[in-house]
């Protein structure tokens, strides 16, 4: 038995197997296995009808809770009574500083520079009539003793002249007595002729000598007319020869050049020793104390202004110069309007005076100046804050402690703030209504709002916004200000 394969061993183990595999096969029979799934299929729908019905009875049999209403919670804003009056709003524009009065300062006459004056520099202030230059004074001084010698020797002649003519005049004078004597004679010897006492010869002599008298006579009366004409000529060179000293005087004079107003000296350019011309610039001038401001209005702004019942020239204006962290107030007038309108910047050009200051920091040439100029003015018109302002054309303001829209038409921005008024047709804003001031992401008619503290505004707890800041101008960044006394504000 040991000695059988073990092959043979495992053959003649399913035979003992086999009436299990029958009870098995037997008991997942097909009938079966429908069976149970169809029992199981039932149960679970049992189970879901009967949790479904349990389910309805509570349901239907719970009691319904009482609705509540909807109450909208009212919005914590801030407010701003509103004042109709009359609103002129103000237009920022930006102008460069220059002077009214600036001279290129040029010698007089030519010649070599042998005094200049010590203060003659660039950045000092000098006074009017300082000495500036002064020109070596030789060759003008020559010019005035030679046009002196010049007038003596015409004076002179012209004394000449006049003694000349006062003699021909008694010589003619004389000659006219001789004349007549000897006509006198000529006609008493024709008588004596005629009787036969004198001959014909003495006649004829005494007419030689009536001629040779009337040939005097008439060459000392030339002689008289050619010493006037000659006298005329002389006194008519006599005036030139007097300008030619005035002339001469003058230009000794402007060998010395004087400041003709007081100012700052911008250039210089005089050495002692140089020789210079009328041509060359020794030195340029301008008047501090007549400062001018220039700016451009663009063509809305001056067409605003221009019919505006105040004038736009005399409107004062404001002036701020920044320098560092500081910024100087100083005012102006606007005293004239360009000539022709500023096709390269788009407007019309407008210069205003600036008024003199008496604190140290100056304005100068070149600084580039903000100026707020006041525009139109707009009566009965109400000022807000732009951010209170909804889609261009309606605010809010608070009725019985809800909000009302009111339409309006802006009529012009002022900084921060706009110029608006009521639009015709529609509910009016009234002088003391509370404008909404608070920005709301949506606002409509009717929404419930109080005022900070939960304080209703019909209840007498409105909120005065008085003692914020008005925005009537135009909103600049905090800086430090100096004023045109020098106190800082």
């Amino acid at each position: 038995m040991l000695d059988k394969p073990i092959s043979e061993t495992v053959e003649t183990k399913p035979a003992l197997d086999e009436p299990i595999q029958d009870v098995t096969k037997a008991r997942r029979s097909p009938f079966m296995v429908a069976t149970r799934a169809i029992i199981q299929f039932i149960l679970m729908g049992a189970v879901l009808f009967g949790s479904y019905f349990a389910m309805e009875r509570l349901i239907s049999g719970r009691e319904e809770p009482g609705k509540r209403p909807f109450t909208r919670q009212a919005l914590t804003v801030e407010t701003r009574n509103v004042t109709i009056q009359d609103h002129r709003p103000t237009v920022l524009v930006y102008g460069e500083v220059e002077t009214a009065a600036k001279i290129d300062m040029r010698p007089l006459v030519g010649g070599e520079i042998i005094d200049v004056n010590p203060n003659l520099s660039a950045g000092v202030r000098i006074n009017k009539g300082d000495l500036l230059v002064e020109i070596d004074r030789f060759n003008y001084e020559g010019a005035v003793l030679e046009a002196k010698a010049n007038l003596t020797q015409v004076e002179g002649a012209i004394r000449e002249i006049e003694a000349r003519l006062a003699s021909e005049k008694d010589q003619l004078k004389s000659s006219n007595e001789q004349l007549n004597l000897a006509r006198a004679d000529l006609t008493r010897a024709q008588s004596l002729s005629q009787s036969g006492t004198l001959t014909k010869k003495q006649v004829d002599d005494r007419m030689l000598i009536v001629s040779q008298r009337e040939q005097s006579v008439g060459l000392r009366r030339n002689n008289i007319i050619i010493a006037e004409a000659q006298r005329e000529q002389q006194l008519a060179n006599t005036e030139r020869l007097k300008w030619k000293l005035r002339e001469a005087e003058r230009k000794l004079e402007n060998t010395k050049l004087f400041a003709p107003f007081g100012g700052i000296i911008s250039n210089s350019d005089a050495e002692i020793g140089r020789s210079v011309s009328s041509n060359d610039i020794i030195a340029s001038i301008y008047d501090d104390k007549s400062l001018e401001v220039r700016f451009t209005l663009t063509n809305a702004q001056y067409g605003r202004m221009a019919i505006d019942s105040d004038q736009l020239i005399g409107r004062k204006v404001a002036i701020d110069w920044t320098i560092g962290e500081t910024n100087y107030e100083y005012s102006g007038t606007i005293n004239r309007i360009g000539a022709t309108v500023a096709a390269d910047r788009g407007g019309v050009e407008v210069v205003a005076r600036i008024d003199p200051v008496s604190h140290a920091v100056q304005l100068r040439p070149g600084a580039f100046v903000e100026i707020v100029v006041p525009d139109k003015l707009y009566s009965s018109s109400i000022n807000v804050p732009e951010t209170s302002i909804y889609d261009q054309s309606y605010v809010f303001v608070v009725k019985d402690d809800k909000l009302a829209r009111r339409d309006i038409e802006i009529l012009a921005f002022d900084g921060s703030n706009a110029i608006v008024s009521s639009k015709k047709g529609g509910e009016q804003i009234n002088d003391g209504d509370q404008l909404l001031i608070t920005r709301l992401t949506e606002a409509n008619d009717g929404i419930p709002v109080q005022a900070p503290g939960k304080g209703r505004f019909s209840d007498g707890n409105k909120k005065q916004t008085s003692n914020k800041k008005k925005h009537d101008g135009d909103e600049r960044l905090p800086r430090k200000k100096a004023t045109a006394n020098g106190t800082d504000s």
